[in-house]
């Protein structure tokens, strides 16, 4: 693309619309700049959020299997594609349901945000990352996790289980019943 924009502007030189036909090309090549900003930065949140969920997701499988015994249910739920979240929910033996929910960092007015070229230009693309926030419920934020502060380490997943085992066992607090466990028939 660049080569044909260069041949463009070849061919106005020298001619009464050499200067119409340079900035028409240098307002293209800005435009399209601001396009590929705009797609890298988005395609990096999303990136940085799913490399994340992956995680969390084989971080929730390996716990499972722990946390079952002491509740009436443990499910992985993956919603990305309709709220941008994943989460690992537990049901009690009074049929409550509690979830530590991992969502995008960025929420989607961020994401609409990206259409306007002011507030892009305001980002830089190299500075700019993607992340999850883990939550309980909806506004009790427990914990924020950039990807660089992940994907560092040599390990990304230990390094990832390690930030959220304290919330692992917050969850099986929340849910836990000694009462209904002691009844339930082994």
């Amino acid at each position: 693309m660049l080569e044909r924009l260069a041949e463009i502007k070849a061919k106005a030189e020298g001619t009464i619309f050499e200067e119409f036909v340079s900035s028409q090309v240098e307002n293209y090549k800005r435009q399209i700049q601001k396009e590929l900003k705009k797609a890298n930065i988005n395609n990096k949140w999303i990136d940085h959020a799913d490399a994340l969920f992956n995680l969390f997701a084989q971080i929730s499988e390996e716990v499972k299997p722990q946390i079952e015994p002491f509740v009436a249910r443990v499910e992985f739920v993956d919603n990305r594609e309709s709220d941008g979240a994943v989460m690992l929910t537990v049901a009690n033996f009074k049929d409550e349901t509690f979830s530590l929910r991992c969502a995008d960092l960025h929420t989607m007015e961020d994401y609409a945000k990206l259409e306007d070229d002011a507030f892009v230009e305001t980002l830089d693309e190299a500075q700019e990352e993607g992340g999850v926030q883990f939550f309980f419920d909806p506004d009790e934020l427990v914990e924020t996790v950039a990807h660089s502060r992940i994907f560092k380490e040599d390990d990304p997943f230990a390094a990832l289980k390690q930030v959220i085992e304290p919330h692992l066992v917050e969850l099986l607090k929340r849910t836990f019943d000694i009462a209904a466990l002691l009844e339930k028939k082994p």
